[in-house]
């Protein structure tokens, strides 16, 4: 969009004001698709009416009501939400805010979420796309190419490694291989843009070694969006759905984005003046120091959280901070039970409780 409107529309209100409404269409669609969307079996399990949600669990599935997997998978829906509206019945938000603060384990989990999601929002994922005018590339037109690459890069690369890759390798392998690479693209970016201070962009592409390094730091840029990818973009929504128990995990996982959005919204209001004070190379060594401090912490605190029960998870958080690291990877003890596949006439044993409360079935 951006490619297009630059070149096509002189300078004026239409450039932003077009690309905004665009933007518009997109949630009419969603808007209207809400009609025709029916309900969760879970809310209306919660609702009081099983029969609507075992219907549209069979539209679901694309399965009658009698057969053996829908039944299974229905009654162990009944028998979580029933656990999780017995373990949260009688406590207000009050009381569960106090919960969260006053017991060790469960603060050391708010804390360790926090901190993912302040590293995140300020790893400097949101300074790149400002600086390809200060790498040589010459018209706007070009700088707009840029940009858009760098947003299709960043498109690919979060689908491909939420998809495919962090499962497998899993959570705390990801974010410390994200990081790492933040680290070394920011430091290069900075040292580059602190090198080349003070040169327009034509002055470093009639320069052979300087033009050489501009490409180099713009392959920084898109490998920066990589590492973000496997990192800081998806991990903290991850983690923070699976440390918690059920009984704070709402309230802390609501807390928790509201600090997010607050954060990005600080970053976002002092990106500008941030780089105008510090030339713009110290901008990205501000962000590589951070990512090295939230480095050494995650080295220390983040577990890997993946398939983990929940006595498992509780022993994590009963010790220090930063002795997390010596048992950071699960053991088979550490992992959540697996249900029976099936019995002597092929039924499904409906599923049982695994990591913090969560209900594992075996298709």
């Amino acid at each position: 969009m951006e490619c297009g409107m630059g070149p096509t529309y002189p300078m004026g209100r239409i450039q932003w004001q077009l690309p905004t409404a665009l933007q518009v269409a997109p949630a009419i669609i969603w808007g209207l698709g809400t009609f025709f969307t029916p309900e969760s079996p879970r809310f209306l399990l919660s609702r009081g009416k099983p029969t609507e949600a075992l219907k549209v669990l069979c539209d679901f599935r694309r399965l009658p009501a009698d057969n053996p997997y829908v039944d299974d998978e229905f009654r162990a829906m009944q028998a979580q939400l029933e656990r999780e509206l017995e373990i949260v019945s009688g406590a207000s938000v009050l009381d569960l805010a106090k919960e969260t603060w006053t017991d060790i384990p469960n603060r050391r989990r708010f804390v360790l979420m926090f901190l993912a999601h302040l590293f995140s929002q300020w790893s400097g994922a949101n300074a790149i796309p400002s600086i390809f005018g200060h790498l040589g590339i010459q018209g706007e037109e070009g700088r707009l190419l840029a940009t858009g690459v760098y947003a299709i890069v960043k498109f690919v690369s979060v689908l491909i490694f939420s998809v495919f890759v962090i499962d497998f390798i899993g959570r705390r392998r990801s974010l410390l291989t994200g990081i790492c690479l933040q680290i070394t693209t920011l430091l290069f970016i900075g040292i580059y843009l602190k090198v080349t201070n003070g040169r327009d962009p034509e002055d470093i592409s009639a320069d052979p070694t300087a033009r050489r390094a501009s490409e180099a730091a713009i392959a920084a840029i898109y490998l920066h969006a990589i590492a973000w990818s496997i990192g800081w973009f998806s991990i903290p929504y991850l983690v923070s759905a699976e440390v918690f128990p059920i009984r704070i995990r709402s309230l802390c996982v609501s807390v928790l984005m509201a600090f997010h959005w607050a954060f990005y919204f600080g970053c976002s209001r002092a990106m500008p003046s941030l780089l105008a004070a510090t030339e713009r190379y110290g901008a990205f060594i501000f962000f590589a120091s951070i990512c090295s401090v939230s480095l050494v912490y995650v080295y220390l605190a983040m577990p890997e959280t993946s398939g983990r029960s929940l006595e498992s998870m509780e022993n994590l958080f009963n010790r220090p901070w930063y002795t997390v690291y010596k048992v950071a990877y699960p053991k088979a003890e550490d992992l959540a039970a697996r249900p029976v596949v099936g019995d002597g006439d092929g039924r499904r044993d409906g599923g049982k409780e695994g990591e913090n409360g969560a209900v594992i079935h075996v298709a």
